[in-house]
């Protein structure tokens, strides 16, 4: 203990009453040393209400058997490391500095309005639960290693509503719990540094998310290896938040069991990369919630179980703008409900596409949108025809297109022509025998050599009837012609007129059907010839001039 004129006394087990120490801090409110009381039993109410203190206060290792109140009080620095107090309330304080690190808060430690210009901490500490609406923070806020329980049900155990925080939130290796409500709650928070929980256990109760930073502006997020606990709420819960760098969900094990995401990001925006690994699981609602978040780097899920049961997808990433990679290599994503796996609905990759198709059975990619091509196309496409709820033309057109757009013309027909026999089997094509027969005939408009092929195939079947004919005495030089005018020549001549609509190859005809029974039924047989050539030379114009393409 020392003296207002900063002169000590080492006594061991002290004990003072409240109203003492009241007036030693009045006695030194003036002194530059201020007050220093080390171990000592401080029995009743330390009031300290509007004080003000021009030195420090220095309360370290003492044990306050009532309340420390510092309501509105201004006061230079403050250290309470390493003293047990039942409550401490210290609505609009004003101070440089406050430390209490190694302490215990039994019940309620208040800041709401308090400003300290620098740093606060409460590193290794144990409080019942923090309370700190519109708190200002010149520096650091640091909490590493605090635990936090409220007493009473309906407490949120670190509340740091509309805060603003100069430096860093770190709750590195704490234990929050709420009671009735959220481990975390930092709505609205201005930090200018980063939130990091790297290692911390932070659980909510009841319908509350166990950390919520809803409108929250941060430098960065950091959850490595964070374990995150929910019942219906989200276990994290950053809808319409900022952060400047990357957000780092790195081995974290989340876990919920209610209708809300377990992980929820909806109109977020991150300034660099996110990354996810670990596990998310959630029994009675989405896993992971990406909606309408903007990611200025790479979009990455690796080596991360997604376990959800959900009539929703267990993942998530919708109407999401991501201006580098996207990149899905999880080593599974499971929905137990009846729901998808997976839903990348109206997402753009800016610069790539890596996704792991090998365990993907039930899946929604309609308006995703990608730069580049995939890494196997044959993969992708039996994603697309075997695995997507529902047929959806947009995934095949962007297929094909970010093919085309690489030179890949051939692979990009085969893609629509994919796309097209889905669409038979599990769309709506109208006429589904006219289709089905476009198909065959010509690849939907993309293999027009189909036809070309069906005309050549025309005209042997017509050489064939003509040679049959001519055997069978079905021929007879044209008119005026002489008797060797149906040779070899003339022959394929007369195919080509019955086969090729359009194409005389011998000008005037040499050789003809004859009106015997031979000649008449190669006449009715050349009708069908003809009727052949006709519809493929149709088609073979249609497909070369694009007048069937199917897209």
């Amino acid at each position: 203990m020392s003296r207002p004129d900063g002169t000590e006394q080492d006594e061991r087990h002290v004990f003072l009453r409240a109203e003492d120490v009241r007036v030693m801090v009045v006695e030194a409110k003036d002194s530059p040393a201020g007050l220093r009381i080390y171990r000592t039993w401080i029995d009743g109410l330390l009031d300290l209400d509007f004080l003000t203190m021009t030195g420090p206060l220095v309360l370290v290792g003492c044990h306050f058997t009532g309340e420390l109140t510092m309501r509105h009080a201004q006061i230079a620095t403050i250290d309470l490391s390493g003293s047990a107090v039942w409550d401490v309330r210290a609505e609009g304080l004003r101070t440089r500095q406050f430390e209490m690190t190694h302490a215990r808060c039994a019940d309620l430690f208040d800041l709401d309005h308090a400003q300290v210009d620098g740093s606060l901490s409460l590193n290794g500490s144990s409080v019942g639960s923090f309370t700190a609406y519109g708190l200002r923070v010149g520096g650091s806020f640091t909490a590493r290693g605090l635990y936090a329980h409220p007493r009473f049900r309906g407490g949120t155990a670190l509340f740091l509503l509309n805060c603003e925080v100069g430096g860093d939130l770190l709750l590195d290796d704490a234990v929050v719990t709420g009671l009735g409500g959220s481990a975390v709650v930092a709505d609205g928070t201005r930090i200018r540094g980063m939130v990091s929980a790297a290692g911390a256990v932070l659980r909510g109760d009841g319908a509350s998310d166990a950390v919520s930073l809803i409108d929250c502006i941060a430098g960065a997020l950091e959850l490595t290896g964070a374990v995150l606990r929910a019942q219906e709420g989200s276990a994290l819960n950053a809808d319409g938040a900022q952060f400047r760098a990357e957000a780092t969900l790195k081995w974290i094990d989340a876990v919920s069991r209610g209708p809300a995401a377990t992980v929820q990001m909806i109109d977020t925006r991150i300034g660099a990369g996110l990354l996810l690994t670990g596990l998310v699981r959630n029994r009675g609602g989405r896993a992971v919630l990406l909606h309408k978040t903007a990611v200025e780097a790479s979009l990455s899920v690796r080596e991360a179980e997604i376990d959800a049961v959900t009539g929703n997808s267990a993942l998530e990433i919708s109407n999401c703008d991501v201006a580098s990679a996207l990149v899905l290599l999880s080593h599974r994503i499971v929905n137990r409900g009846d729901g998808l796996q997976l839903d990348l609905v109206m997402t753009g990759a800016g610069r790539a596409l890596v996704l792991d198709t090998g365990g993907l059975t039930d899946v929604t990619l309609n308006g995703l949108t990608y730069p580049e091509p995939t890494g196997d196309t044959d993969a992708w496409l039996r994603v697309l025809r075997d695995h997507t709820h529902d047929y959806e033309a947009q995934p095949y057109q962007q297929l094909a297109a970010v093919h085309r757009a690489a030179g890949h013309e051939h692979t990009a027909r085969r893609v629509l022509i994919a796309q097209q026999e889905d669409l038979r089997r599990r769309g709506d094509p109208g006429n589904r025998l006219w289709h089905w027969f476009l198909g065959v005939t010509l690849g939907y408009g993309h293999r027009p050599s189909r036809a070309v092929a069906g005309l050549l195939v025309t005209f042997l079947l017509a050489v064939g009837l003509v040679w049959t004919a001519g055997a069978a005495g079905g021929l007879t030089p044209a008119k005026d012609r002489p008797a060797e005018s149906c040779s070899p020549v003339n022959r394929i001549s007369l195919a080509a007129d019955l086969a090729i609509p359009l194409v005389k190859l011998g000008g005037t005809p040499r050789c003809e059907l004859a009106n015997g029974p031979a000649g008449q039924w190669a006449t009715g047989a050349g009708w069908a010839v003809q009727i052949l050539g006709w519809s493929f030379a149709t088609l073979s114009v249609a497909g070369f001039t694009g007048l069937v393409r199917k897209s």
